[in-house]
């Protein structure tokens, strides 16, 4: 028999905003524990891939929205702060709870990337939040992942490392200038000479609009988040992840979470893995676009580590469900 979940489109308030994204659920009665993906930088959000079909297989409902101002959301993804995202994960997960056919008490969290960040600051807003996984989830500063970005990232793809420096200094003159009150439209127009450099769309800021959006997130700390973490977190990398540093991350979550005394927390590091935890499949050396390889398939084991791992902290009873 082949299997089919049961996908809604799924509309919701959150910070301020319409949003709205599919809901997907397993096509046997409920309830479900949930799982509310966190999207990473830029647009988009709703498209997970195969991710909620492989979900509702092993039990999970789960809830994947548009950004604000993609697809179906209203609002601005570029006028956001960290805090912002973080509020508008907690909207999401409150809607997803208040669904009949949902565990109240088992809805976790999956951030992907900048994602990750949110996804910490969230549940240490919401202690209702059951647990939380990250993928390539920074445990750094956001101007020091983005630093390490440019460096690696430019030298993967073929930059030498004049045009590396370059990409660094626009990227500082962009955050100090935004930063000290200058119009991001200003800032834009004043690197103009740059925009036509093979180089400059890796930049995170190459419009006015996300010019402030990285100024305006780039000294955001995850450490105080995941200080006050209390859900079981699992952090996972590529160890060949060009975009975040991995050793400096693993060492910065690990260590704020054992001194934070966190009961449940462990980092995974998948060998010959990139960004979103492929490992290349071609002939000869690796190649990379974008920061990952390509072509590139899943690193063996990451669907079932989430998965079980997922599927040992989140409840299958609700005592709460049957008072409702």
């Amino acid at each position: 028999m082949l299997f089919e979940p049961v996908t809604a489109e799924f509309p919701f308030l959150g910070d301020g905003n319409e949003l709205v994204g599919n809901f997907v659920r397993p096509p046997w009665p409920g309830p479900y524990p949930a799982v509310v993906f966190v999207e990473g930088s830029g647009p988009g959000g709703r498209d997970q891939g195969s991710w909620q079909t492989r979900l509702a297989a092993a039990g999970f409902a789960s809830l994947a929205h548009d950004k604000p101002g993609s697809g179906a959301s209203t609002g601005d993804w570029t006028r956001q702060t960290m805090a912002d995202r973080a509020a508008e994960t907690v909207a999401a997960v409150r809607a997803v709870r208040s669904r009949e056919d949902v565990l109240s008490g088992a809805v976790a969290l999956i951030g992907g990337s900048q994602g990750g960040w949110v996804a910490h600051l969230a549940a240490a807003a919401d202690d209702r939040i059951a647990a939380v996984v990250t993928v390539s989830g920074p445990g750094v500063r956001v101007r020091d992942q983005e630093e390490y970005r440019l460096r690696h990232q430019l030298a993967a793809e073929g930059f030498g490392g004049a045009d590396i420096q370059q990409a660094l200094l626009l990227l500082r003159d962009q955050i100090r200038r935004v930063q000290s009150g200058d119009d991001p439209a200003r800032v834009h127009a004043a690197q103009a000479h740059w925009h036509g450099a093979p180089w400059y769309p890796m930049l995170a800021g190459t419009t006015p609009e996300s010019i402030a959006f990285i100024a305006g997130i780039a000294d955001y700390d995850p450490a105080p988040a995941l200080a006050a973490l209390r859900c079981p977190l699992l952090a996972i990398f590529g160890a060949d992840d060009l975009l975040v540093p991995v050793e400096a991350s693993v060492r910065a979550i690990s260590g704020t979470l054992d001194d934070a005394r966190h009961a449940d927390h462990t980092t995974v590091v998948f060998p010959g893995a990139d960004h979103s935890i492929r490992v290349y499949t071609g002939e000869g050396p690796a190649q990379v676009r974008e920061g990952r390889y390509t072509p590139a398939e899943r690193a063996p084991g990451f669907d079932e580590l989430v998965v079980t791992w997922l599927q040992r902290r989140l409840p299958a009873t609700d005592p709460g469900y049957a008072a409702r």
